[in-house]
């Protein structure tokens, strides 16, 4: 206990004691290796992206680019309804991440802030409902539930002080379950940015929140949210200073650019009668952490040669913004096993690492197909620890899989991890889009999926489509679907892979 105690002040443990009391050490030989993005998978990037298989689409109607009609609230200061931006957004799933069906309705949750995105207004998690039986395809027919919370601390219990809850500053992207169809409610995970002690940072957190008809009888009526009745609001995981880095752990700036610290996107997911949360993370002392290491350990870069070469390259020129990106680049796929009240089970090695690649490897998500698991996340060239602009420029995709169920060893997809390479932001923001989501369609026969995304930081994107056949990803940029289109409903818009590489 003694030790325990320790371990929870040096290395700023989550609050929550009775996830702190749940917590397991980990066995490495019940677990797989971990899987790595490399250096040499990233320099392969200027040549992979002159491959079509690779590009997104461009999106060439205007009609693809509107704004959600529906996404509108009121504004206390102006008394006006006024228009909110929606970027990062996920469907509500089934406990397998298949698309559920909440009492004749498609949800949708999206971070959203009224007034634009960089209005200076807080970013909140906002509900969005589309009935079964409307056209997928037309933009007007998602309508805004209301914001998930109406407070930083609704749903927290009064016995329980969360420090990183009552310094909360925003709602961050994650995952929401319908845990059980019969019932009213809806399983949120999250992850709360909050200020404490000067420090910006993100924990993993999660909720349950109850979604009743708008008139109390008819599910056709619409939906409501009773804020009356969220509970179980609390923080899941901050980080255990030994396997993942805590925000206490930050190297802080460097002479062109600052450790990135990330704990945030949440992805839940059941398998069997277990229950994980892969999330987004940085790797820990335990796992080689960050700093000269990465110029060490040639599991980071790919083979041995290669290995020879570059880090002889890194380390030649010690002042150089390429030797201080790969000195910080940490970025982690984590993963979690929760007990049954969503609280820590085992703290888990990472699924995959970006040491010395990259040092932010957003929006997880983890689904199984076809007998085997794959991840997915989404990161910005400019988080790639090089200088090459021909990477630095783009927006990612990158895919794992395991073959070896879901605590396998994540191999990269393609050989190289690319899955998707987009246009960046400013380069031509009528194709900008970002936060790509892959959505499992549920049968194993089908190896068509849809891509979701967002355009133009304020809105839903046309959906992609994507070809996956085992350890292999094709895109198909001839074509797209409609904004916010969930699933493939075979109604298309002509399109053309975008040109990335002169």
């Amino acid at each position: 206990m003694i030790g325990l105690l320790i371990l929870l002040t040096v290395f700023d443990f989550t609050v929550n004691s009775r996830t702190v009391a749940s917590i397991q050490k980990i066995t490495n030989k019940r677990e797989s290796r971990i899987g790595y993005y490399t250096r040499s998978s990233m320099n392969k990037i200027p040549d992979l992206i002159t491959n079509k298989k690779y590009l997104a689409p461009t999106i060439d109607h205007e009609s693809l680019q509107k704004d959600i009609p529906g996404a509108k609230v009121y504004d206390a200061t102006t008394e006006q309804m006024v228009r909110m931006d929606v970027w990062d957004s996920w469907p509500v799933t089934d406990p397998e991440g298949g698309l559920a069906n909440y009492h004749g309705y498609r949800l949708v949750v999206g971070l959203t802030a009224k007034n634009g995105r960089y209005s200076g207004a807080s970013t909140k998690m906002g509900l969005f409902m589309q009935k079964n039986d409307a056209k997928q395809d037309d933009l007007s027919t998602w309508q805004f539930v209301g914001y998930v919370f109406n407070s930083k601390l609704e749903g927290v219990s009064d016995q329980d002080y969360d420090q990183y809850l009552q310094n909360s500053r925003g709602e961050w992207s994650g995952s929401t379950v319908m845990m059980n169809p019969k019932d009213n409610t809806l399983r949120f995970f999250y992850a709360n940015a909050y200020v404490l002690n000067g420090v910006s940072a993100q924990v993993l957190t999660t909720a349950q929140i109850t979604v009743n008809p708008m008139d109390g009888k008819k599910w056709s009526s619409g939906l409501t949210i009773d804020h009356t009745k969220t509970t179980d609001r609390k923080t899941v995981f901050s980080g255990d200073g030994e396997i993942y880095q805590t925000a206490s752990q930050g190297e802080g700036k460097g002479k062109y650019f600052s450790d990135d610290l990330t704990l945030r996107d949440p992805h839940f997911v059941r398998d069997g009668d277990k229950y994980y949360l892969a999330f987004e993370g940085n790797t820990g002392p335990k796992y080689n952490y960050q700093g000269k290491n990465n110029f060490t350990n040639k599991s980071y870069y790919g083979s041995s040669s290669y290995f020879e070469k570059e880090s002889k390259r890194l380390t030649s020129n010690p002042n150089s913004s390429e030797y201080e990106k790969t000195y910080f680049a940490n970025g982690a796929i984590g993963k979690l096993e929760l007990n049954k009240d969503f609280s820590v089970k085992k703290v888990m090695q990472p699924m995959v690492t970006g040491n010395a690649t990259n040092g932010e490897l957003e929006r997880i998500n983890l689904f199984k197909h076809n007998g085997r698991w794959y991840v997915f996340t989404s990161t910005w060239g400019f988080h790639m620890a090089t200088d090459n602009e021909e990477i630095t420029k783009n927006s990612y995709l990158l895919g794992f899989s395991s073959k070896d169920g879901i605590n396998g060893t994540y191999e990269p997809l393609n050989g190289n991890g690319l899955v998707i390479a987009g246009q960046g932001e400013g380069t031509n923001s009528k194709s900008f889009t970002y936060s790509y989501l892959v959505l499992p369609n549920g049968d194993k026969k089908n190896n068509r999926f849809v891509v979701t995304s967002f355009e133009k930081n304020s809105t839903f994107a046309p959906s992609y489509l994507l070809k996956i056949d085992g350890d292999k990803t094709t895109m198909i940029n001839n074509k797209v679907l409609g904004q916010g289109v969930l699933t493939d409903n075979k109604k298309y818009f002509s399109a053309h892979a975008q040109k990335l590489a002169d």
